[in-house]
């Protein structure tokens, strides 16, 4: 009976019939039905009945290699499913810590357990932990799978470490798509669209069929270098290969919108994009960035009549629209809508959004609010903030701030003293400055004085910029 519950399948029935003989007294139960319920508890992850049955083996005096095989497998099977478990629902560190757990039972993992404990470290960017992992895979002989591969690979890329993931890449005697397009991602992602692009094209992947991640990451790519002509070949491959999901069609939206493409991305946006936050993102952006700000609002508020949810990046974009308009009150109304839905707390795009919009709108105040309720700030949060009381002629909130700013290690911009106007007060500060300006510095000053006519004071910031760099033909 037992037998054929095993060949359908039956893994619960198993242990069920078990428990059954075991409480009307048959004790004497042979290392063939041992394990086959040792399979059943692997196969359902149940360690609490494994762990009777360990109890039973061992009463029983006599496991045969099959029996004692299945133990370990029971093990192992249970632990690295509850890892998995961990990561794949965003408790990576709860992943590891039971990892460790694991080895200090004695239980060795698999390649699968593996998988995930890389998995693990790439998602908490734990350099020293993955590379620990990575040893341990080469000590240990484990044999590399595609999965395993690919972990690695992507471990790396997210750690910063781009040349070990190549070498990794680079070995695999049959590298698949998924490796390739982690490759992408990764280069994609960490600011190296050219090596993404020429991955891409590299002709060994001629007969590679990428998948939408691949074609969402090469578009990303395309924008970040402002290659229109390449994203339109892109396209015309993503008709190609019918992929008409949401992700490759915000790509190519957002592709199309910073590349100047405005009317592109238009079409498609009306085509395909109406449930798609990241396209609404990307074409009011769009409008931000080509002087078209009130169409921007427009869209926005036709987001809110289909009852879309908008997310940080709308609410920091629409911000910096009423910072351009000049628009304080509709901006004081996002603030608040920000405010209920829960998008301001902690939110570093939105927070420098609404300092500058307050700021270039004249409201110190309400800009220097938000300022000190936002915990982390930004080189623009902090020059914007400064900016905001320079233009109401506040030098002494000006100068202390600045003084915190640089003390901060950001640096100002050249905005902060066009404001402010006051530049020989400026001068003065820099060179009481505790620690040693640098040449950044000197040109944002040098462009205020530009602006004002200081050619006096220009010609001082020259001279202090050739001694910072004597050897400068400029």
């Amino acid at each position: 009976m037992i037998r054929w519950y095993f060949m359908n399948d039956m893994y619960a029935d198993i242990i069920e019939f078990y428990t059954c003989m075991r409480s009307k007294g048959l004790t004497l139960i042979d290392n063939v039905v041992f394990s086959i319920v040792l399979k059943a508890c692997s196969e359902l992850c149940d360690i609490d009945e494994g762990r009777k049955l360990h109890c039973h083996i061992v009463k029983g005096g006599n496991p045969d290699s099959f029996v004692l095989s299945g133990l370990v497998d029971m093990n192992v099977v249970c632990w690295t499913s509850m890892i998995v478990g961990y990561v794949h629902n965003d408790c990576a560190e709860e992943g590891l810590v039971l990892f460790s757990r694991m080895r200090d039972a004695l239980i060795e993992g698999n390649e699968y357990t593996l998988v995930s404990v890389v998995t693990a470290c790439a998602k908490l960017r734990i350099l020293h932990q993955g590379k620990w992992v990575h040893g341990y895979i080469i000590k240990n002989g484990i044999e590399l799978n595609p999965y395993l591969d690919t972990a690695l690979v992507d471990m790396y890329m997210k750690c910063g470490i781009i040349s070990e993931a190549r070498v990794i890449f680079d070995e695999l005697s049959a590298a698949d798509v998924v490796t390739w397009t982690t490759m992408i991602v990764g280069y994609s992602q960490s600011g190296y669209p050219e090596e993404a692009l020429k991955l891409f094209t590299d002709k060994k992947w001629k007969g590679a069929l990428p998948n939408s991640i691949t074609l969402s990451s090469v578009l990303s790519a395309c924008t970040q270098l402002n290659n229109l002509n390449l994203g339109k070949s892109v396209h015309s491959l993503r008709m190609k290969l019918g992929f008409y999901d949401a992700t490759v069609t915000s790509a190519l939206v957002d592709m199309y919108a910073k590349c100047g493409a405005i009317e592109n991305a238009r079409y498609l946006f009306e085509i395909f994009s109406h449930d798609d936050v990241i396209a609404w993102n990307s074409l009011i952006s769009a409008y931000l960035s080509n002087g078209s700000a009130n169409e921007g609002l427009m869209l926005f508020h036709r987001l809110r009549c289909e009852h879309l949810q908008p997310d940080e990046f709308t609410m920091a974009s629409v911000l910096s629209i009423c910072a351009s308009l000049g628009n304080h009150r509709v901006g004081s109304s996002f603030h608040a809508f920000t405010i209920k839905e829960g998008l301001l707390s902690s939110n570093l795009y939105v927070g420098t959004a609404l300092v500058n919009m307050y700021a270039r709108s004249g409201d110190a105040k309400s800009a220097c609010v938000v300022f000190g309720e936002t915990t982390s700030r930004n080189a623009v949060m902090w020059n914007s903030m400064i900016g905001g009381y320079a233009v109401q002629g506040d030098c002494r909130n000006t100068i202390t701030l600045l003084n915190d700013m640089i003390r901060e290690s950001f640096e100002p911009n050249d905005i902060i003293f066009a404001r402010a106007g006051r530049l020989k007060e400026a001068l003065d500060f820099i060179d009481k400055m505790p620690i040693k300006p640098d040449s950044s510095l000197f040109g944002a000053f040098l462009h205020g004085c530009g602006i004002h006519n200081r050619f006096d004071l220009g010609e001082v910031a020259v001279r202090k910029m050739m001694e910072l760099h004597p050897h400068h033909d400029a």
